[in-house]
């Protein structure tokens, strides 16, 4: 029976490679508008992924594709504050990476 479970596999939105959900990291808009890094994939509401990897986290440059991917408008502030967040995760290696 565990042979024909179906491995839930998500599109990375950087370099648009499916891979499992335990290999990316979350990014969510909630319900009330908030963009914000799901760590633990729970909360509700439209989410995006990104690799957790030092690659795929310093190529995400522009806040388009992720505004595209949750269907809302990111300014810059917000988007810095995604990627500061990123940043730090790959400081304290919580994400994996040749250069950790």
């Amino acid at each position: 029976m565990l042979e024909n479970y179906k491995k839930i596999e998500r599109l990375c939105i950087v370099c648009r490679k499916k891979k499992s959900k335990g290999d990316l990291i979350r990014i969510t808009r909630t319900p009330d508008g908030l963009v914000k890094i799901d760590l633990f994939k729970k909360l509700p509401g439209r989410g995006a992924y990104i690799c957790s990897t030092i690659d795929c986290i310093s190529k995400l440059k522009r806040e388009d594709s992720l505004a595209y991917a949750l269907k809302t408008k990111i300014n810059r502030e917000q988007f810095a504050e995604i990627k500061r967040e990123l940043e730090s995760l790959l400081e304290r290696g919580d994400v994996k990476g040749e250069s950790l």
